[in-house]
């Protein structure tokens, strides 16, 4: 029991195990199960400082927790702005916030657990407040979902969520076994009340959910279980339910030969101009049609990275597509990642002439059949340059025709005989928000994902980031990043991993259902506020935890809970009897005394 007494020994020991498991959990790609023993860490720590009163501990370990989080990123942020002096200061200020953010929502949950009544919404306040902040971060936040606490990786039997409560869900999840955990440990430390010497000043580990119903045992007789204890069984048993339908559910990716599919190929055009293996230069826009000319045997798209070519004005761009559409095979469709320079104030404001913008086209050999344009600029690096667009991503159908071992009855019916495909876009950073679809009317086949990273971790962080987002609307993601270290691949529908970092073309087919089903997930079709909506329910349902908590102690105590409520209910009715007699004796009497008149 040495362990176990320790935090009540030597109370700083959170001090040093906090910041060490923030170090693994607080990565560019959180994970689930660290994140879950930061939080409940914490949350002990906090039943600790605030009944001492002990404010310098507190900030000293929101301290020390950004201190981990800037050592995590201080690799891939030193060359994320100009200099990297301005890199590091722009960490600690955004580790310093979200670090805070999170002991103000500790703090908040403690002392609003003191006002709750019953075990199960005090058991669940804790992961609605949590999935609530970071749902506001996250729409507050010009990069959304990074450097949040929220985890994006090994999600373990609860990826199955995001479909139907997206990251909310996820988030919640993370505090309801933080609550779990906490409460296990909590009891555990307790439990060493008589090797401790004692004082008469506040516990030291004093949970806000077992403050109103603290009791006394005698030594004598074995402590009964308290209503704390049924609430963690409770709470662990709900959360391992949760994770069941992950061992039943499929989460294969499609065949590519099969009647009832339609398989396509797609590609990503990353050209590497070299000689004798050494890069002679940055790809340029020749590099690019040379490169798309050769995949489009294989691929009817053929993805570019984002910012893959430079445009002075819109007339130059349009002018190089009407050359680059005479290059294109009918059926085909290269989506085009540029940038250009505006040259005149747009009559929304939108667009500031002398600024640059970032877009995406489709282009056929009919000409530019798609266009999009980036919304969520790189804070600093981009948005002092560039300007942002305003319009959601929209929908586009292509229409696949048979291929070579289908005959076109047989491949799609009259009168077209094809297949329709529906493609959507957004541009890297796009990608950080849950809400990046929100808009669309159907659910997309296909999302073309061009992106452009300094680092491969931060090419990972988005690469995680895109693959939440195909998931949440239950899409593939074509992911094509240009930069150095960058990955690439398709995520989505049952597949996980990147192809490949670095530059180097690929080409691969992929297949979606046919006919396919565009109705959109849960999610997609909810949005954030609903899937928040179900998690401050959940926190509603106490009243019947709290009757179903009653009914057992009913129990314990010796009185059958039904047969409780059967004498209850009799009693009712005597009462109503009872008064319907005094009633009708009323009603005689009145009688009596007109008849005497």
């Amino acid at each position: 029991m040495v362990l176990a007494s320790l935090p009540i020994r030597h109370p700083r020991v959170y001090l040093s195990v906090a910041p060490i498991v923030a170090l693994g959990a607080l990565s560019s790609t959180p994970s689930l199960t660290p994140l879950i023993l930061l939080l409940g860490v914490l949350r002990l720590q906090t039943s600790h400082v605030i009944p001492r009163r002990e404010w310098g501990i507190a900030a000293t370990q929101v301290l020390l927790v950004s201190l981990a989080v800037t050592v995590v990123h201080a690799g891939p942020s030193l060359h994320a702005l100009s200099t990297p002096l301005t890199s590091i200061l722009v960490l600690v200020l955004l580790s310093s916030v979200t670090t805070s953010i999170t002991g103000f929502v500790l703090t908040v949950t403690y002392f609003a657990e003191r006002r709750i009544h019953t075990s199960w919404q005090r058991a669940t306040m804790f992961p609605a407040i949590w999935a609530t902040a970071w749902a506001a971060v996250e729409y507050c936040s010009p990069i959304g979902q990074l450097t949040t606490w929220s985890p994006i990786v090994q999600l373990g039997g609860y990826a199955w969520l995001r479909p139907y409560g997206g990251q909310v869900a996820i988030n919640w999840v993370v505090a309801a076994w933080a609550v779990v955990l906490a409460d296990v440990v909590g009891a555990w430390i307790m439990g060493t009340d008589n090797d401790v010497e004692r004082d008469v000043r506040p516990p030291l580990i004093s949970f806000a959910s077992d403050d109103r119903l603290a009791g006394t045992t005698d030594g004598s007789t074995p402590p009964r279980k308290t209503r704390s204890t049924r609430r963690t069984l409770l709470f662990a048993g709900l959360l391992l339910t949760l994770a069941a339908p992950s061992y039943v559910m499929s989460d294969m990716p499609p065949p590519v030969s099969s009647p009832d599919v339609t398989p396509f190929g797609v590609a990503c055009a990353l050209p590497y101009p070299q000689r004798n293996g050494v890069l002679t230069g940055t790809p340029s826009l020749k590099d690019y049609v040379a490169e798309s000319k050769s995949l489009q045997a294989h691929a009817k798209i053929v993805l570019w990275p984002e910012s893959a070519v430079h445009f002075e004005s819109s007339d130059d761009r349009e002018e190089a597509f009407k050359r680059m559409s005479a290059h294109v095979d009918n059926g085909t469709y290269w989506a085009i990642g540029f940038d250009e320079v505006v040259q005149a104030d747009s009559p929304d404001g939108v667009w500031k002439f002398g600024m640059r913008r970032n877009g995406l086209v489709m282009l056929g050999w009919e000409g530019v059949v798609y266009e999009y344009y980036k919304r969520h600029l790189v804070p600093i690096a981009e948005s002092f340059s560039m300007t942002p667009a305003n319009e959601k991503p929209s929908i586009f159908t292509l229409q696949l025709r048979h291929p070579r071992t289908y005959t076109a009855p047989k491949w799609a019916p009259a009168p077209n005989h094809t297949r329709p495909i529906d493609l959507t876009a957004s541009i890297c950073l796009d990608f950080s928000t849950s809400a990046s679809f929100a808009g669309l009317p159907s659910r997309p086949a296909l999302i073309l994902a061009p992106a452009r990273t300094w680092h491969t971790s931060v090419g990972l962080a988005m690469w995680e980031q895109a693959k939440a987002r195909a998931e949440e609307t239950g899409s593939m993601v074509l992911w094509c990043d240009g930069g150095e270290g960058g990955v690439s691949g398709i995520a989505g529908r049952g597949m996980h991993a990147f192809r490949q970092v670095g530059p180097g073309s690929w080409t691969q087919t992929v297949s979606i259902p046919w006919p396919f089903d565009s109705r959109r997930t849960v999610f997609s079709l909810a949005g954030t506020s609903a899937a928040l909506a179900v998690v401050w329910s959940i926190m509603g349902m106490g009243w019947m935890a709290g009757g179903v908590t009653s009914l057992l102690e009913d129990r314990e105590r010796g009185a059958g809970g039904l047969a409780r409520m059967s004498q209850r209910i009799q009693g009712a009715v005597g009462r109503i009897w009872r008064m319907r007699l005094r009633e009708r004796s009323g009603e005689q009497q009145l009688l009596i005394d007109h008849s005497d008149d």
